[in-house]
């Protein structure tokens, strides 16, 4: 089945179910609510059999001592690839990651966890840091009782018949990925460490730095300076483009996004350099060589609203533009990038 069609066999499903009434049966009860919530969730929804599919009661030592996951789905092999912690529907997920981060640490071979109260799904992968097991954000978030036809397309991912493990961690990795960068840059920005302070200096031709140098520079560095450059290289940017417009602080984070977002796709990073911008009254578009006929997606920005539009496909509502928000239109982003290509 292709993602579009599970997709809306997810919608219907979703649609037909009965949740609030299983959330009122599921009381404050955990093993209720893993009875009339999580376990629908994963059978009738998403498709696995809890004969071939997953255990419950997962056993697994945690140093001496023997520790039960409440489910562990295996896909391949003998080994499980997912952990699943369930919690009541009353308890909120937010202090029970240590749990399952530890029941990670003993249990290698897993390569997603998720945690739930049967209303919401929090799904982490496995860090890259060597200092941590799972990243500490969630890459998705499901709630059963407040999502959009994006966050459903996500879901369709873990679809028993459709799922790939690879393909999830890849698309969780480049998310954690663009997270890390933003933060790491505002981290940059606001320490000013004596590296970025010397790098500064000598852009300004300077040969040695003094103490009274480093200060001066060092009380440079905020707000306001960062505001001024920030103009001087969306000025650049929209020069750069052969528009000769200013565009808001919000069209070029949206623009950096979806270029990251391509320069990590391995099906279009080679070709990363050919993606441009065009500013127009009403709408900026992300395109390729600076062709107007070769676009990739567009941002309309309006008083009340944000929508993203896919070059010749759907449009999606957005809260805001943040990477998070546009993450969940990697694929689309990405497939319409190719047909620009071949285009």
């Amino acid at each position: 089945m292709e993602l579009k069609q599970i997709t809306q066999k997810l919608k219907k499903e979703l649609s037909n179910w009965d949740f609030e009434k299983a959330i009122e049966f599921s009381g404050k009860n955990e093993s209720q609510t893993r009875d009339f919530l999580i376990e629908p969730f994963f059978n009738k929804i998403l498709g696995y059999n809890p004969m071939d599919d997953y255990l419950h009661e997962y056993s697994i030592k945690v140093g001496g001592a023997n520790k039960k996951v409440d489910m562990a789905i295996t896909l391949s092999g003998k080994n499980p690839d997912i952990l699943v912690e369930c919690k009541a529907s009353t308890v909120n997920l937010n202090t029970h990651f240590g749990q399952l981060n530890e029941y990670c640490l003993y249990q290698k071979q897993v390569k997603l966890a998720i945690l739930t109260n049967g209303i919401e799904y929090k799904f982490y992968s496995r860090s890259n840091d060597s200092n941590e097991i799972l990243n500490e954000n969630p890459f998705f978030v499901f709630d059963i009782k407040e999502y959009d036809d994006s966050d459903v397309e996500n879901l369709a991912k873990f679809f028993k018949l459709n799922i790939s493990l690879s393909n999830i961690l890849e698309e969780a990795d480049e998310i954690h990925f663009l997270e890390k960068f933003n933060d790491s840059f505002y981290q940059v920005l606001s320490k000013k460490e004596e590296g970025l302070i010397k790098l500064i200096f000598n852009e300004m031709g300077g040969k040695r730095i003094s103490p009274n140098v480093s200060e001066k520079i060092y009380n440079l560095i905020n707000s306001i300076s960062i505001e001024q450059v920030l103009e001087k290289i969306k000025a650049k940017e929209s020069t750069d483009n052969k528009r000769g417009i200013v565009t808001t602080s919000d069209e070029i984070k949206a623009y950096n996004i979806i270029k990251t977002i391509l320069s990590l796709s391995s099906k279009f990073k080679d070709d990363i350099e050919r993606v441009t911008f065009i500013d127009y009254k009403y709408h900026f578009s992300v395109v390729l060589d600076d062709n107007k006929f070769k676009g990739i997606c567009s941002i309309e920005t309006k008083t009340n609203s944000i929508k993203l539009k896919i070059w010749d496909g759907d449009e999606y509502e957005l809260n805001q533009i943040s990477v998070a928000e546009l993450t969940k239109y990697k694929n689309q982003i990405v497939n319409a990038a190719i047909k620009a290509i071949e285009s």
